[in-house]
């Protein structure tokens, strides 16, 4: 905790504090998890409708006042905020009594095709630190323990080399490393470097994470004392977690976004994904696709930039409600699917994502396969696989014949030696060509 202040006043922030509170809500009752959610909610609410020209707007014209909106579901009396919403509204959804040059603003990949900007006040980047801290314990992380930062995303590495960046590294015991130099130049030097370092945990996109341990099991290279793997800013599909779990250590998966941070987490040994609620409220809607939600997302700490029912663009397959005796009395959902966005529309009206036809385990049978991406330009499915070895193209053949006979589409099979990351380090496994 002692290292967490210190970054605390070399960051003008409030995450020490924060985080001591969140890790207390880890044992809490669901009514105290619920009654806390609402308290949170009402004062988001009261504050939007005085403060935000969007909200207030909008409730006017609705006829609706704060005073109706007390629990979860009487959000649902509120719209969806889109991208689109985001971009054409973007300073009537800032708060009057904020000042935008006290702000931190933010942007998105966009990997939806719809990129926005955003901002967070300190107390929201405070509490949105302090929820992934508490995700985190959830795997058995502490602060401070030795760590390899795995990222690709180029402003957060242009921004390693800040002073404050610099002291936040040195104090949490951290090793950073863009993942865009995991390449065969680069890789073997990473590795002997991380070995000495002795870390007790692995954060990051589990595509660069995963294509790491191929490089320990292959070279016969182990990290002694390595603890937990956490992953996240990418889907993790299973045969990635195989092979980390068996070359590495057991893995945690988490999911945020850069918009609201610290969201939920799937625990290590744990097949739930925990929402963290006293930080969020997490809703599913309709997508279209059976067995396929879409997830809105509100911040109860972002004043600044209120994003109330905010559609990700993520895919999960529900929420549930935790029973009585679940370790966390938190909601839950069981499966991250993917992005929205890289939902295929076919040219006889018949959608699907691609992720949820070709992940898990079609690959276990074929282990020469190591990564897949799958381009869509209107017309052919182009299923490209990176391969490290030979491949049987018959019973490969035979099994996507199969996973896709319902929806008769013109498929192809290519095979390359490697499939590379984009430009932000994350990988891509559907590529849509408008």
């Amino acid at each position: 905790m002692f290292k967490l202040k210190l970054i605390d006043l070399a960051k003008g922030s409030n995450i020490s504090d924060q985080y001591k509170f969140y890790c207390s809500t880890l044992n809490w009752s669901r009514d105290q998890v619920v009654s806390y959610q609402n308290k949170r909610l009402k004062s988001l609410i009261n504050h939007s409708c005085l403060n935000v020209p969007y909200y207030r707007n909008w409730m006017v014209n609705h006829n609706i006042i704060p005073q109706e909106i007390n629990s979860t579901e009487e959000l649902k009396k509120l719209p969806i905020l889109d991208r689109v919403i985001i971009r054409q509204k973007n300073k009537d959804l800032i708060a009057q009594n904020y000042k935008t040059k006290d702000l931190h603003g933010g942007s998105s990949s966009g990997t939806t095709g719809i990129p926005i900007n955003y901002y967070h006040d300190t107390q929201s980047i405070s509490a949105g630190g302090a929820a992934n801290y508490a995700l985190w314990l959830m795997s058995g992380w502490k602060p401070g323990q030795k760590n390899i930062h795995i990222w690709g995303n180029a402003s957060s590495i242009e921004r390693w080399n800040s002073i404050v960046s610099k002291l936040k590294t040195r104090l949490m015991n951290q090793l950073n490393i863009p993942s865009t130099h995991l390449n065969e130049n680069n890789i073997s030097e990473i590795a002997e470097k991380i070995i000495r370092f002795k870390p007790k945990s692995i954060e990051g996109y589990p595509s660069a994470i995963y294509t790491l341990a191929n490089h320990f099991k292959q070279n016969n290279l182990s990290i002694k004392g390595l603890k937990q793997v956490l992953t996240t800013a990418e889907n993790l599909e299973d045969y990635q977690r195989d092979i980390i779990e068996a070359t590495f250590a057991p893995t945690g998966d988490f999911y945020g976004s850069g918009e609201v941070m610290g969201i939920a987490s799937r625990p290590i040994g744990d097949n739930r994904y925990y929402i963290f609620e006293p930080h969020v409220i997490v809703e599913a809607v309709d997508s279209g696709l059976e067995g396929m939600k879409d997830i809105l997302v509100t911040d109860l700490d972002n004043y600044a930039m209120p994003m109330i029912r905010y559609k990700v663009g993520d895919l999960i397959d529900n929420i549930y409600i935790p029973e009585t005796n679940s370790k966390y009395q938190f909601s839950y959902f069981k499966k991250l699917i993917g992005r929205s966005a890289d939902i295929i529309t076919l040219t006889n009206g018949m959608r699907f994502h691609p992720i949820n036809i070709f992940g898990g385990t079609l690959f276990r049978e074929f282990p020469f396969i190591s990564k897949h991406r799958v381009v869509w330009d209107g017309k052919l499915l182009r299923i490209i696989f990176e391969v490290n070895g030979s491949v049987d193209d018959s019973l490969l053949k035979q099994k996507i014949d199969e996973l896709l006979k319902r929806y008769d589409v013109s498929y192809s099979i290519e095979y390359t030696t490697k499939l590379l990351p984009s430009s932000n380090g994350k990988y891509k496994y559907v590529e849509i060509i408008k």
